[in-house]
């Protein structure tokens, strides 16, 4: 047999026309070879290439799958694409992109990816040379619409006869590349007192220097070298997504650029990031994200175009993201740096949904602020940012505009200021829009305190305070409760489950 096997490919496959129509199916690319490979070379094969693939939730042969005859040792590669033309019509394989091993040494020297209907759909065909480890989630990504042909080709072929099989960059070690702005701004040469700096991925529309001013802490005082956030991208949301498909997009594209931003700055903290997803992130707050486990050793060894693989495999897999507030105190310091710190873990779906209510504080005599929390909520004192169960009130608020109001709280004004502090609290999740508490006097434990419920539509954005204020006040009730029995009794009664209660209490939950 020939060491140069003949790739050559036909211009064109005119039958896959027939395939324009058709909805998208993810069946498996089919895997061939043209080298005799024994039953176990083929397995090896088949999970390397579905590797990247079963890493981010596939089940094995549902990416790559050996074709039902396989081996076509010693022939052309038109031999398999004629096979592979017949095969496709059985709906069970991929019609357009199959995987082909042409050599023995397939580890180092790849495999050869080939479609037969390119991003044209003038059923032109092509093919170039791929690692195997990259294969798979190549036909995934085209499979879905999350690349092109043209894209995967330019980030993912290599040649031979560049001796490293590095891909487009002639495998340049991505840590040490600063072509290009896909692996952020300039690298510090050292560390920061805090351990790690932080990544942050804004909106297209913001301006790099403002966010960082605005969330840095102490930002005036420092010398640029010893600033801790550091925007590493600009990101462009699709034009027709929705708001959910847009929060996803954005934070897919922060996690694809993340592992090439860690190859460039080691001291980037590699699972928790910022994104900035919104043109206005004063009003709607900004995305605290939590990327998957990855190898993060890699960065400081892998070339560019495998940190491109690790990057495309975070942005398939899930990230967990929680919106808070853009702000250096509330936002970064109280929310971000307690987990980035690990001084806390990543809340459980339970007490992310757990409710939350609003508490107002009056007639105690000078009481520190949140005083009967502990009566109300006897795990108040152990809860961590972010597990609350309950958020009192200030006496001085800061209004846009108009600086510092002091607020003398009363009965009416809780009332009539509860819609407003909602949306002062609107990146608390699972805040009760509908009942709060007012511990209105400093013998609560014996006297009771109230429970109230003001019926409003709830919604917090985009919103002014005037707005707010101005809301009209209908369907106010208010019941006294024990202090003790106050936090279950609002679980219970806002899920109507009444049964038991005095009718007083059925009364102000119905």
């Amino acid at each position: 047999m020939s060491d140069n096997p003949d790739l050559s490919l036909p211009a064109k496959a005119p039958s896959m026309a027939r395939y324009h129509d058709d909805p998208m199916t993810l069946h498996p690319a089919a895997l061939y070879a043209l080298v005799d490979l024994t039953d176990a070379e083929f397995g090896d094969l088949e999970r390397e290439c579905e590797a990247g693939c079963i890493d981010t939730g596939n089940e094995p042969g549902t990416s790559v799958r050996l074709a039902p005859r396989p081996r076509f040792v010693g022939q052309p590669l038109r031999a398999v694409f004629d096979y592979h033309l017949e095969l496709g019509t059985q709906n069970t394989f991929e019609p357009r992109y199959f995987v082909a091993a042409v050599e023995k040494d397939w580890q180092t020297k790849g495999v050869i990816l080939v479609t037969l209907d390119d991003d044209e759909l003038d059923c032109n065909v092509d093919s170039f040379r791929i690692k195997a480890v990259d294969a798979g989630l190549s036909v995934v990504n085209l499979q879905i619409g999350n690349s092109s042909w043209v894209e995967e080709k330019d980030g993912y072929e290599f040649h031979l006869d560049n001796g490293d099989g590095g891909g487009d960059n002639g495998g340049d070690n991505g840590g040490n590349d600063d072509d290009g702005s896909d692996n952020g701004p300039p690298a510090p040469t050292k560390n920061i007192p805090l351990g790690y700096y932080i990544p942050i991925y804004i909106h297209s529309v913001l301006s790099e220097d403002e966010v960082t001013a605005n969330l840095e802490p102490a930002f005036k005082k420092k010398s640029p070298e010893d600033v801790a956030c550091r925007v590493q991208a600009k990101l462009t949301p699709a034009s027709s997504a929705s708001d959910t498909a847009s929060v996803q997009d954005l934070i897919q594209q922060a996690a694809a650029l993340h592992p090439l931003c860690c190859a460039k700055n080691p001291y980037l903290h590699k699972t928790y990031i910022l994104v900035i997803d919104t043109a206005d992130p004063v009003e709607n707050g900004m995305l605290m994200v939590k990327l998957p486990s990855w190898d993060a050793s890699r960065a400081g060894t892998a070339e560019k175009t495998g940190l491109r693989r690790v990057g495309e495999e975070l942005a398939l897999a899930t990230s967990q993201h929680i919106r808070i507030p853009y702000s250096c105190h509330d936002g970064l310091q109280t929310r971000f740096l307690i987990l980035a710190n690990g001084d806390a873990d990543w809340p459980p779906e339970d007490v992310r949904t757990q409710p939350v209510f609003v508490v107002f504080q009056y007639n105690t005599h000078g009481k520190e602020l949140g005083f009967g929390a502990n009566s109300v909520d006897p795990g108040a004192a152990k809860r961590k940012p972010g597990e609350e169960r309950l958020v009192y009130a200030p006496a001085v608020v800061k209004r846009p505009g108009h600086g510092l109001e002091r607020i003398a709280w009363n009965y009416d004004e809780a009332v009539r200021r509860f819609p407003w502090f909602c949306w002062e609290k609107r990146f608390v999740e699972g805040l009760d829009k509908t009942f709060f508490i007012c511990v209105d006097g400093d013998d609560v434990a014996k006297t009771g305190l109230l429970l109230v419920r003001r019926k409003w539509d709830g919604n917090v954005w985009g919103r002014t305070w005037d707005e707010l204020l101005g809301l009209p006040v209908d369907g106010v009730k208010d019941v006294r409760v024990p202090i003790k029995e106050a936090l279950a009794l609002l679980e219970r009664g806002r899920k109507g489950e009444t049964e038991g209660m005095s009718e007083s209490l059925k009364d102000f939950f119905s």
